[in-house]
């Protein structure tokens, strides 16, 4: 595997992105390169002297729907200045990793050779956090990483699409051209996130979940009534964009816009029927085990 990491850095997030870079400077397997995506004018990051990854910026006006997303950006920089690249590292701003992360996507690839996509985990640390808490397991798709081995493939779950957040997530670089990268017209957040992960399954591209390739999330202030805008504008067309029932394999799931947090997603099991936030949806399959 020959891997950039690609991180879309949006303002005010250079105490966390500094946080990220000194993460990735310790990674036992390291990245060929880290593309930076600053993701508007006030964005910066500071790359300390003598560090021991090559890491390019690129520049572009603040992304709004209709422009190209910062990650497809970031991607096309990669492959240009790494002809042989194989795979991308999708990694947010505000997720630092432990030293093994890398290495244990790499290992999970080479365990089984088809391209698929890698979904690592990555935990909330509360306010003050600045490190790794090992024992710190919020994430609510632990269940799905507890029982999965990372050469399992998973094809036509609704579920695994669902799961590729793309905050600490492998792409072999053939399939997300392929896919098509990110839909240019949603806002960033978990939308754009689910859309992605939904069309490649749709297409029959296979998920791993890798519990090992671990990440925490460096607490920062969230404007939630701006989440809630953005919702209300972008799940109705990820919903029209998709016919979640034509899902291979679905097994009668189904998700159902309401009018909840902007707007939202909850899903209908296919198993007992009952209706939820999507959110819940991997507790609650693990309950019909």
């Amino acid at each position: 595997m020959n891997t950039a990491t690609i991180i879309p850095v949006g303002p005010g997030r250079e105490q966390n992105m500094s946080l990220t870079l000194e993460s990735l400077s310790v990674q036992t397997t390291k990245p060929s390169m880290i593309v930076c995506v600053l993701d508007g004018p006030d964005a910066s990051v500071h790359v300390p002297d003598g560090y021991p990854i090559p890491v390019e910026t690129v520049r572009i006006p603040k992304h709004t729907p209709g422009q190209e997303q910062p990650r497809n950006v970031g991607v096309l920089h990669a492959q240009e200045k790494v002809p042989d690249l194989t795979h991308v590292w999708f990694l947010d701003s505000d997720i630092i990793c432990l030293s093994i992360t890398l290495e244990k996507f790499v290992q999970a690839m080479m365990s089984e050779g088809e391209p698929r996509i890698l979904v690592g985990p990555y935990d909330w640390l509360p306010p003050g956090a600045q490190e790794p808490v090992p024992d710190l397991k919020n994430d609510p798709r632990w269940v799905t990483f507890d029982e999965s081995y990372p050469w399992e493939i998973r094809r036509g779950e609704l579920a695994a699409g669902l799961a590729c957040f793309s905050g600490n997530l492998v792409w072999p670089v053939d399939l997300f051209a392929h896919v098509g990268g990110f839909w240019d017209e949603l806002h960033h957040g978990r939308c754009e996130d689910g859309e992605l992960g939904l069309r490649a399954v749709a297409m029959g591209v296979g998920v791993s979940f890798v519990k090992e390739a671990r990440g925490w999330h460096v607490w920062h202030q969230v404007d939630i009534n701006a989440v809630h805008q953005k919702n209300s504008r972008d799940v109705p067309m990820l919903n029209e964009r998709h016919k979640w029932k034509e899902l291979p394999d679905s097994g009668g799931e189904e998700l159902l816009v309401v009018e909840e947090d902007g707007r939202r997603f909850n899903w209908r099991c296919g198993e007992c029927g009952e209706e939820m936030n999507s959110a819940l949806i991997w507790a609650h399959k693990a309950t019909h085990r």
